[in-house]
């Protein structure tokens, strides 16, 4: 029973941290290239994780880092990520502080999208065509920040 709240909440979360960040489902993205706007769509974040799959925190005072790779198909992309001297925590979002825990955030072209607090692949879908910056940001569980990040410039042609 538990397990299901706590699932459920984190899907609010995100859920309210995308129509927040969003305004509306009819998001308009900014186009790198030009600085115009391509009005009429929307990118939606699917995060996939893997059970059995985590990072843990490292008991040494080793700094956090983050490394991704991405696979674009068509407007979809796909991005695998992993931590490492950091332990990614959906339950402790929100909460005090512990060293060497948290979670990201998710940034795509300056905005942030979802909040995140499992390994697993990300897929942004329905990606406007040009160059995008994809941002994975650690933070602590109260949402400061760490300044550790990892930038990812893809284009979807």
């Amino acid at each position: 029973m538990k397990k299901t709240w706590v699932y459920g909440a984190a899907t609010l979360v995100v859920l309210g941290a995308l129509t927040t960040a969003c305004g509306s489902k009819d998001e308009v993205i900014p186009s790198v290239a030009t600085g115009t706007k391509d009005a009429g769509t929307t990118t939606t974040v699917q995060v996939k994780t893997e059970t059995g799959t985590g990072t843990k925190a490292s008991t040494t005072s080793a700094k956090p880092a983050i490394d991704a790779s991405y696979k674009v198909d068509g407007k979809n992309v796909t991005i695998t990520y992993q931590t490492s001297n950091f332990k990614l925590s959906e339950e402790d979002m929100n909460k005090a502080n512990v060293l060497g825990e948290g979670h990201l955030h998710l940034y795509v072209d300056g905005k942030q999208k979802a909040m995140i607090g499992k390994t697993g692949p990300l897929t942004l879908t329905n990606l406007t065509t040009g160059a995008h910056e994809i941002k994975l940001e650690l933070q602590q569980n109260d949402h400061k920040e760490i300044n550790v990040e990892k930038i990812l410039n893809i284009v979807v042609k």
